[in-house]
């Protein structure tokens, strides 16, 4: 996978899962439900290892692009490349060196059912030009290394 597959990806946020299967943007996999029950809000598609898309059950429309960078409970991780400027092995101290301060912060949180304490998260506008409607999240473990990289609409009602 390459940086140019997740920019592609990125700017498809608001777009129909038709509209982007169609110009060729995602794999031609069916999306399945976030859980095995009637009360899913997403549909995710797996494209490829470490990347989740997910999808308005509603609407069909890609609303979040996630990418997981560490193994924190035995998902697979993206070993691919990433778009400038972020890289597979990041902190907190180099994400505020090369985007500044974050718009929202959030701090650590213990997670339930013994799965440990994450290290919070720090939430960003990128280029509202390149990508309208985007922000991208940076979630931290506990020791502030960056575990997931989110692209998500900041409006889901206007892609």
């Amino acid at each position: 996978m390459d940086a140019i597959t997740i920019n592609r990806w990125v700017g498809g946020l608001g777009r129909t899962y038709n509209e982007l299967l169609t110009e060729g943007v995602i794999p031609d996999h069916p999306l399945k439900p976030m859980f095995d029950t009637r009360d899913n809000e997403d549909l995710l598609l797996n494209p490829a290892p470490g990347v989740k898309l997910w999808f308005g059950v509603e609407s069909k429309r890609l609303e979040k692009v996630m990418i997981t960078l560490i193994q924190t409970v035995g998902q697979p991780v993206y070993t691919g490349d990433l778009p400038a400027p972020f890289t597979l092995k990041m902190d907190q101290r180099s994400v505020r060196q090369f985007l500044g301060e974050p718009i929202e912060s959030k701090q650590p949180v213990e997670l339930p059912g013994g799965l440990g304490v994450r290290g919070g998260s720090d939430t960003y506008y990128p280029d509202q030009q390149a990508n309208p409607n985007t922000k991208v999240t940076l979630g931290y473990l506990e020791n502030l290394v960056v575990n997931n990289i989110s692209f998500s609409l900041i409006d889901k009602e206007h892609g």
